[in-house]
């Protein structure tokens, strides 16, 4: 686990700054290469072969190839034997130097033969070129800056915005998208001319022509087969056990987060049952009683897996640390639960280098409460209105609770019934799937967002593209909604927020339940299997029914909750506040609407707290990435 950066130009003085900038993902060693063509550097986190024959760039036999390279190929040293009978020697006992001579023998075609996740750059002198990747689900993130001349690279923007001749400004669409979603999901990033390379991409960069091509190397098929139940539960609970026990590679201490709920623990039952001793788990709760405090969940299951438990309870006194955390998340993630994130791996980086988690379960199986909402109402949406009112009760309890909440608002407000919200709702199913889904998950809507953002930064959302790419490829309904989160939400929200904040503290975050041949073999398991009647997850739980006890495997599903409303309310109320009213608001945003908000936060704290935590994020990052103010001034 490292970080990585680079650019086509030689300039050492630069390199180095850049490879400062992001000493918290790799402080165990440093190195450079430079040439007329390009200047690479790397930042390491040692996991693998801890000597310093891991140092990097790493290098070809003759020193035509260079590396950087972030991540774990778990497959590497089978990669390495085959290598090996073709001709190649290996100076190291890494997965790095695995990924040099599989591209010798391979070329770009290489990436096909990793299991693991990583984002790398690698210099190939003799055709001149530079060759980015990031893996299949996007588990380790990658950035560059391209002008039509100079093109720049980096596991992260601020080591990008080294470079002073980089415009800090403001990316419209993207703002657009991160009020709606709270995180931006397109390969855009805030900034104009910064991108994100998607997730199963990767980029070839001629240096002589300064052209750049991007391409796609790998998706999943939404292919339903007619599994057996049995044989599918089957399957699943080897292809996890093999992934776990992959992922177990380590040089270092490794450990779990676990939050009581079915996904970490079936990480720490499948870690008991490999026979791994002396578990160290950990969790974090907080000093209020809050829906979402999983703690005594989480001794129970530490307690049955005979694991060696840390807790930390969070304080209070967040305000201290909000804008290092904005700092390390490089965009405006609005996403609340980074907080503990962060604290957790602040505590946890006191005894392992290495942690596993539970995410993307969630994705593959279809765990959260939208799905049951989305598939429910997508299978009477052409019932005569009198037959729908009889499924009104069902459909309220699947929704999720902020939409529920936004019901709710509108019914008492504005005198709309119920039904009608929900009628009119399930008419956004039949016409446009996209915009359907988005209603649920949405921070500021359409029409919120038209009334939020000043007419100059407001852009129209494009329903037509987001449903020609995630709702057209198959009749499976539920399988697309989890397809459209398996290539956004989980890759820019999810997996970001592991990486950002374990890496601020040099861990390196592990997810078992993306080994990408579990993910394309969760996407050819028909709906009926995933989601039976309201139970989520159910192949997942008929596989893992000997494994983990019936209490954990059949609790109702939490979902981790911060106590927002008391930082709102208490704590964070005059932060926000003056936040929020500051001269920033004046150039992008509607001062009066975000008086409403706050004058309407009591009526619907979890609707508008939402709101409100994802403008106080923007106006943190904003004085900390275009205003460049320290983020220790900004308390």
């Amino acid at each position: 686990m490292c970080g990585i950066c680079g650019f086509n130009f030689p300039d050492k003085i630069l390199l180095r700054k850049m490879c400062s900038s992001m000493v918290h993902r790799g402080p165990n060693s440093k190195g450079y290469f430079v040439d007329k063509n390009l200047s690479m550097g790397n930042r390491r986190l040692s996991i693998i072969d801890l000597t310093k024959s891991g140092n990097q760039p790493m290098f070809n036999e003759d020193k035509s190839i260079a590396l950087v390279y972030n991540g774990e190929i778990y497959n590497f040293k089978e990669l390495k034997e085959s290598l090996k009978n073709k001709g190649h020697s290996f100076s190291s006992n890494t997965d790095t130097e695995a990924v040099v001579h599989a591209y010798e023998e391979y070329g770009t075609n290489c990436l096909k033969y990793f299991n693991g996740f990583f984002s790398f750059a690698l210099y190939d002198s003799k055709k001149k070129t530079i060759f980015l990747a990031r893996d299949r689900l996007g588990i380790k993130p990658l950035y560059y800056y391209y002008n039509k001349q100079k093109f720049i690279f980096a596991s992260e923007i601020k080591t990008i915005l080294e470079d002073k001749t980089v415009e800090r400004e403001i990316n419209v669409n993207s703002l657009n998208e991160y009020l709606m979603f709270r995180y931006i999901h397109s390969n855009e990033t805030i900034l104009k001319n910064i991108y994100r390379l998607k997730p199963g991409h990767m980029i070839v960069f001629d240096c002589k022509k300064n052209k750049l091509n991007t391409e796609k190397y790998w998706d999943v098929t939404i292919n339903n087969k007619n599994y057996n139940e049995e044989i599918c539960a089957k399957n699943i609970f080897n292809l996890f056990m093999d992934s776990v026990e992959k992922r177990l590679m380590s040089d270092v201490p490794l450990g779990v987060y676990l939050s009581g709920g079915i996904d970490s623990s079936s990480v720490v039952a499948m870690m008991k049952k490999l026979g791994v001793k002396d578990i160290n788990t950990y969790s974090v709760g907080f000093q209020y009683d809050v829906l979402g405090n999983e703690l005594g969940y989480a001794r129970k299951v530490s307690d049955i897996f005979e694991t060696k438990h840390h807790e930390f309870v969070i304080k209070p006194d967040i305000v201290k640390e909000l804008p290092k955390i904005v700092w390390h998340l490089d965009e405006p993630l609005a996403d609340p639960a980074v907080v503990p994130v962060y604290f957790l791996s602040k505590e946890a980086t006191k005894s392992v280098t290495v942690i596993l988690s539970g995410d993307g379960a969630d994705e593959l199986f279809a765990g959260y409460d939208q799905y049951k909402f989305m598939a429910l109402g997508n299978k009477i949406k052409f019932m005569p209105k009198v037959i729908r009112r009889n499924f009104i009760p069902a459909l309220i309890k699947a929704v999720p609770n902020p939409l529920l909440d936004r019901v709710y608002r509108y019914s008492t407000s504005t005198g709309t019934k119920i039904y009608d919200r929900l009628g009119k709702f399930l008419s956004y199913i039949s016409e446009n799937k996209a915009k359907s889904y988005l209603e649920i998950i949405s921070v500021f809507d359409d029409e919120e967002k038209n009334k939020l953002l000043k007419k100059f930064y407001l852009t129209k959302n494009n329903y037509l593209h987001l449903n020609e790419e995630y709702f057209s490829n198959t009749k499976d309904f539920l399988n697309q909604i989890t397809y459209m989160d398996l290539k956004t939400y989980l890759p820019e929200d999810l997996l970001m927020k592991p990486d950002k904040m374990c890496m601020a503290f040099s861990i390196e975050a592990r997810v078992p339940f993306l080994d990408h041949r579990l993910v394309e073999y969760a996407f050819n398991i028909p709906s009926r299997l995933k989601l039976k009647g309201s139970t989520t997850k159910f192949i997942m739980k008929k596989s893992f029914k000997n494994l983990l006890p019936k209490e954990i495997l059949h609790r109702k599903k939490q979902p981790f909750q911060v106590p927002l409303d008391r930082w709102l309310s208490k704590e964070l109320r005059g932060y926000f506040r003056n936040l929020i009213e500051n001269k920033i608001n004046d150039q992008f945003f509607n001062k009066n609407y975000i008086k409403k908000i706050f004058d309407n936060y009591n009526s619907s704290k979890l609707f508008y707290g939402r709101q409100l935590w994802s403008l106080g994020i923007f106006n943190i990052w904003y004085r900390v990435y275009i205003e460049e103010e320290k983020p220790s001034k900004i308390v």
